[in-house]
This record gives structure tokens, C-alpha cells and sequence, in this order.
């Protein structure tokens, strides 16, 4: 029993000491500073806004601590894009103006104030704010253009890229001279052989520009568009830019430029008719594939860029077509 008692008092005493060795702190408040935005004029932000690509936009904001300040940040999508650096009489007020230009690729993009002490302790920051750049290209995806059908002729083998609407020959001729003129480029499965390598190979899927030359092949020919407007739209297949880097209206438009200064053609595949086997002149052919990229240039000048998605199958039957996605300059 003594010994117990001993025991108990032993414990008792083990666990005030432990208790006396930790300190009672308070939980530190990990955002001291006051962030305030200032209004100071149409191209200052306070609050999350939308602009166009290249907009100018400014930043008149002011920071204040009840302790010493060392470093004020501006951020942009968690990244540090400006820094201010305290000196006497701003330790605990700062005030400064930024100016700067919305970015060209579209999308949501954050902006926050932050404050660090001399030891780059975090003091606090700002609430963000978002600034949403919209596109300036639009961008459409899963067009589906099949081959020219020969008996009800309403199979979408047209497409106008501004608006990325599809046409059926039987939709263009109801009302030719308003909607012949919206046609940018058109589809069909070249049936024409030629000799690759010396292996007799079909064209295959063609893209073609209405002004086409030499004329309409076999294969559309009886499409009449003789009083349709033609318009002479450039196209070329190259692999850069790719497609999915294409994130402005000025990315399209140097792409196109880049691409389409030489080689510009108003058909693809290139090809020349072989008549045998000994004739080598398509060694070189590239037929259409899915994951070929497309640059454009429409008559009215503006830059875009067809993606090839999806090939169902290769065909001239009703049945084929080719998805793609395209991007264009608003």
C-alpha cells in the first residue's frame, strides 16, 4: 500500500513538472496587413473585371501594418511580377501605382498583394482579384464535314470558319448570292490514283478552296457552282505552331503568316497525275490525316488554323466524313 502511494505521488509530480515545461502562446495571425484599391481612374482595377486582349490595366493600391513591412509583392497567378522594397516612412504604409497590359491569351488570371517581413515572413495578403481576358479568335470544335452526296445533295461538305457553320450544297443554292460568298473551303474524297513510291495510292480526302484549279474534279462535278461567288481561300498543311499552342487572335495570325508566306495552295493534298508506275513525281505525297493542322487565310484576310480530329473511314461513299476543330482570327 505504501509503495502505491509512493507510485501515485511520483506520477503526480512527473506530470506538473511536464506541464510546466510547455508555454501557453497564442496562434499567430497570419495576415496582419489591410490591402485598399484605389479607383483612380476607367483603366484602374478593384474588383474582378473582364478586358479585351492588350488592355491596358492598372493597380493603384495602398498597404498598411501595425508592424514593420520589409517587401510588398504584387502577384499574378501565384508568380511574383513586381516588388517593392521598404524604406523609412513606409515600413508600415506603402502606397504605389502599377500599370500594366491584360494578356493576349484568354483566360481567368489572379492578382494578389502580399507583404513579407526582413526575414521573408509572410505577413499577409490582399483578397485576389481575377482578370478575365476574353479571346480574340473564336474557336469551334467537332465540325463534321461528309462528302458531296449526288441524289438529295444535303450533305455537309461546305464551312464557313468566322462562324464555324457547315453547308450542304442544297443550303448554298436555295439562296446563292448570300450564302455562296460564306463559303470558305469545301470536302470530297478525291478518288483520282497516283502512283507513291510506286504503289498505286488513291488522293484521298481533299480540302479545297471554290476557286479551285484547274476546275471542279469528276468527283464534285456535278455540284454546279458556276454562279456561285469562289473564293480564293489559302490553305497549307504545317506542323508548327501546333494547334494546341494557338491560345490568341496574334498566335493565329503569326502562325498563318509563318506558314503561308510560301507554298500557299488552293487544294489539299498536292499531288500530280502520274499515268505509270515509273513516273516518281508524288514520292513526296503527304495524304490529309488526322492530326494534320491547316493554316488558312480567307479572303477577307484573316488567319485561321483547321485541326483534322477524326477520319471515319477512306471512302468516297455517303457515309464519310472528317471532324475537325478550327481556330480564326475574330
Amino acid at each position: 500500500m505504501k509503495k502505491n502511494i509512493i507510485l501515485v505521488c511520483a506520477l503526480a509530480m512527473l506530470v506538473s513538472m511536464l506541464a510546466s515545461c510547455f508555454k501557453n502562446t497564442d496562434i499567430p495571425n497570419f495576415n496582419t496587413i489591410t490591402v485598399t484599391f484605389a479607383n483612380s481612374g476607367p483603366k484602374f482595377i478593384t474588383s474582378d473585371v473582364t478586358v479585351n486582349p492588350k488592355d491596358s490595366i492598372q493597380f493603384n493600391y495602398t498597404v498598411t501594418s501595425p508592424t514593420r513591412m520589409r517587401f510588398v509583392y504584387l502577384q499574378k497567378n501565384g508568380n511574383t511580377i513586381a516588388t517593392d522594397t521598404m524604406k523609412a516612412g513606409t515600413y508600415q504604409s506603402f502606397s504605389t501605382i502599377k500599370k500594366l497590359v491584360a494578356d493576349t491569351a484568354a483566360g481567368p488570371f489572379t492578382y494578389q498583394v502580399v507583404a513579407k517581413d526582413s526575414a521573408g515572413v509572410y505577413m499577409g495578403g490582399s483578397s485576389t482579384i481575377t482578370v478575365t481576358t476574353t479571346p480574340d479568335f473564336n474557336y469551334y470544335i467537332n465540325r463534321s464535314l461528309f462528302v458531296p452526296d449526288t441524289t438529295s445533295k444535303t450533305n455537309p461538305c461546305y464551312i464557313n470558319l468566322a462562324n464555324g457553320k457547315l453547308y450542304s450544297y442544297k443550303d448554298v443554292s436555295a439562296n446563292v448570292t448570300s450564302t455562296s460568298n460564306l463559303i470558305d473551303l469545301g470536302y470530297y474524297f478525291n478518288t483520282d490514283t497516283i502512283f507513291v513510291k510506286k504503289v498505286k495510292t488513291a488522293v484521298g480526302h481533299t480540302i479545297y478552296a471554290l476557286n479551285i484549279t484547274p476546275p471542279l474534279p469528276s468527283q464534285i462535278s456535278f455540284y454546279d457552282i458556276s454562279t456561285w461567288t469562289q473564293n480564293a481561300t489559302q490553305i497549307k498543311v504545317a506542323s508548327t505552331p501546333t494547334f494546341a499552342s494557338l491560345l490568341s487572335g496574334g498566335g493565329i495570325k503569326a502562325g498563318g503568316i509563318l506558314n503561308l508566306k510560301t507554298g500557299a495552295v488552293n487544294s489539299l493534298p498536292t499531288y500530280t497525275k502520274n499515268l505509270t508506275v515509273n513516273q516518281t513525281g508524288n514520292d513526296s505525297f503527304a495524304p490529309l490525316v488526322s492530326g494534320n493542322v491547316i493554316w488558312v487565310k480567307t479572303i477577307g484576310g484573316k488567319y485561321a488554323a483547321i485541326q483534322i480530329d477524326y477520319i471515319n473511314q477512306n471512302s468516297a461513299a455517303h457515309g464519310t466524313f472528317m471532324t475537325v476543330d478550327v481556330k480564326i482570327q475574330k
